[in-house]
Order: structure tokens, then C-alpha cells, then sequence
């Protein structure tokens, strides 16, 4: 899922935040910076129904998330000072979903996730489902992006995604994404995503995942 900010017709500088790999040592940090960000996201807002709960059981989820994307995949950050202001994770092709052996490399995390989320667990377990039937065997994932919500829409998210993105046109390589929220729809279609199937009902009641996917692409000689 995501939260990052929105485009704007004209350009804008970039804020003084440095970008790179997320520090090992600011994950707990950084998986605060994802919980706030999307904590009203729709399908969180589905998943995790008790507002005074809900960004306490994404803090414990995106711990979990990031323990695993920095050791597999390729985790990104924005930093002024020495605070994370937004992080993006991602996982290259084939290295999600988790296999077994890495689910249980995290046996001690998702029994306290368990614990914390308590009802709304299987909520969880069906999502991860959906969102790991629809990723790209070529594809890398973007797991998770976000921005702290005090410094939103103000280039953090952008500079995050062009990082990204640069990076995968000189590699020339596809990635892939969903967002619950219809409104940022708009804000990948800009960056060259486009629908990479119907949307998919997280619930028979519940939000849509919208699921986009980016072609490869070569950068201009």
C-alpha cells in the first residue's frame, strides 16, 4: 500500500532530505513513518477497524515487513536530520511472496502481530493472499510506500518514486503495485502505470485493490 503525495502541474524543488537505503537501525522509525501514512488508508481502515488500535497493529506489521525486505529485497528512504520522513520497499521478481522457510525465519514477529491484531488476523492472512496471487513472476513489488503525514505534499513521495523508478528504467526492468485508495490511481498513472487487471474486492463489503503495473523501459540515450 501506499502514501506518498501528489503531482502537481508545475515543478517544484526538491526537499532537503537526502534519499538512500534505509539505515538498518531505523526500522522500528521507519515502520512508525508506513503505520502513520496509511493508517486511513481504505483497506486498512477495513482491516484494522478500531481507530485507537490501528496504527499501533501497522507498526507491528511494517516491522515485520521491513526485517524482511531489508534482508531480501530493497528497502529506500527519505531523511532530514536524523529522521526517517518516508521510506519505499520493495522486493525484486521472485522474491515474494515469502516462501516457507523465510515465514518462519519470522515465527517470533507474526505471533506478536497475532497477539495485537487478535480478530482482525484473518482479515490480514486474506489480504496477503490477494496481494500475493496478483504480483508478476518478472515484476519487482513495491511492497509498501509511504510519507509521514506532517510532511506530505511536499516532494518526499516523488523523489522516493524517481529514485525508484530510475533505477528500474537503467536496469530495464517491469514493477508492480496496489493501492486500496482510488485517488492515488491518478498519482501512478503519471509516473507510466496503468491497470494490470480489473480491480479485486478485498472483501464482498469491503475496498478494491487496484493493482498497476509499469513496463519495462530504457532510459533515453
Amino acid at each position: 500500500m501506499d502514501a506518498g503525495g501528489r503531482p502537481t502541474g508545475k515543478q517544484r524543488a526538491d526537499p532537503p532530505d537526502t534519499v538512500g537505503p534505509l539505515d538498518p537501525r531505523d526500522r522500528t522509525q521507519a515502520a512508525a513513518v508506513l503505520a502513520a501514512a496509511l493508517a486511513d488508508d481504505p483497506g486498512y481502515r477495513h482491516l484494522f477497524p478500531v481507530r485507537a488500535r490501528r496504527e499501533l497493529e501497522l507498526r507491528a506489521v511494517y516491522r515485520l515487513t521491513l526485517a524482511d525486505g531489508l534482508r531480501y529485497g530493497r528497502v529506500m528512504a527519505t531523511k532530514l536530520g536524523d529522521e526517517v520522513t518516508g521510506v519505499l520497499a520493495l522486493y525484486g521478481p521472485g522474491a515474494y511472496p515469502m516462501p516457507l522457510a523465510r515465514w518462519l525465519r519470522q515465527t517470533g514477529r507474526i505471533a506478536r502481530i497475532a497477539v495485537r491484531t487478535r480478530e482482525h488476523s484473518l482479515g490480514i492472512i486474506r489480504f496477503g493472499e490477494l496481494t500475493a496471487r496478483g504480483v508478476p513472476a518478472d515484476c519487482w513489488y513495491v511492497e509498501a510506500f509511504g510519507v509521514r503525514p506532517d510532511l506530505q505534499r511536499a516532494g518526499r513521495g516523488s523523489v522516493l518514486m524517481r529514485t525508484l523508478l530510475a533505477d528500474l528504467d537503467t536496469a530495464g526492468v517491469p514493477s508492480y503495485l496496489e493501492t486500496t485508495n482510488e485517488a492515488n490511481v491518478g498519482y501512478y498513472t503519471a509516473r507510466g502505470y496503468t491497470d494490470a487487471h480489473p480491480p479485486v474486492p478485498l472483501a464482498p463489503s469491503g475496498p478494491l485493490i487496484f493493482p498497476m503495473t509499469r513496463p519495462a523501459t530504457r532510459p533515453a540515450p
